[in-house]
């Protein structure tokens, strides 16, 4: 008499369910990696704004009226106008006025397109700053960064 042995082997559906697993576990892949990559620029992002605004920090502490007070020009506004109440002062004006030219260039050309950098003076009787840096996230919204400096 002859038997028929079972065959060995996987069967179409038992191959159609394995490869079906195998593409769920390959998307699942994809997607954790793309979501790294997005982690990681965001990431690079913030290590870029936080090293420009340091950078704007030690040159603010080096940047000094003769009298004490902050340095208005860093704000956007004229260096003459800055030290009109100061004549000895016009320097320091001068010089903040360009390094917010240069720093404000730095920031537009190291973080993604649309960027913007800026430093507040709450009172110009005290040299006090507050740095700020915006730029578009990588998915979507704003990322900021503030940044209080004392000289």
């Amino acid at each position: 008499m002859l038997t028929i042995d079972a065959a060995r082997g996987f069967t179409l559906v038992e191959a159609l369910v394995a490869i079906a697993i195998m593409i769920v576990g390959i998307g699942g892949s994809a997607g954790l990696l793309l979501q790294t990559i997005r982690q990681e620029r965001e990431s690079g992002s913030r290590r870029t704004a936080l090293r420009i605004a340091n950078s704007m920090a030690d040159q603010l502490r080096a940047v000094r009226r003769p009298d004490g007070r902050a340095v208005l020009a860093i704000t956007g506004m004229d260096a003459a106008e800055a030290c009109i109440d100061q004549p000895v002062s016009c320097e320091s004006e001068r010089a903040a006025e360009r390094l917010r030219s240069t720093w404000i260039a730095e920031a537009g050309s190291a973080l993604p397109q649309g960027a913007s950098a800026s430093v507040v003076v709450p009172d110009p009787r005290v040299p006090e700053y507050l740095i700020s840096i915006d730029w578009p996230a990588a998915g979507g919204g704003v990322e900021r960064l503030r940044m209080p400096v004392t000289t």
